[in-house]
């Protein structure tokens, strides 16, 4: 027999999928390349600075290769 805490629980499983189910996907693209558990870039290879990775979580590429990739 359920009880008022069962309810509960039930009614917030189905209010988390809602929620779940109406965030937009985002693709955060191949994340970075890990070498002997170093971040490293996915183009040269080259370990990606912990500045980098602080200030662009997931960062696939290095600095010097993200501006290049944009033309830069």
């Amino acid at each position: 027999m359920a009880d008022i805490c069962d309810d509960a629980q039930q009614a917030e499983a189905y209010v988390l999928q809602a929620a779940l189910a109406s965030v937009p996907r985002i693709d955060l693209g191949p994340g970075p390349l890990y070498l002997d558990g170093v971040v490293c870039c996915r183009s040269c290879q080259e370990p990606i600075c912990s500045a980098r990775i602080k200030a662009v979580p997931r960062c696939s590429h290095c600095r010097d290769c993200a501006e290049e990739a944009q033309g830069g």
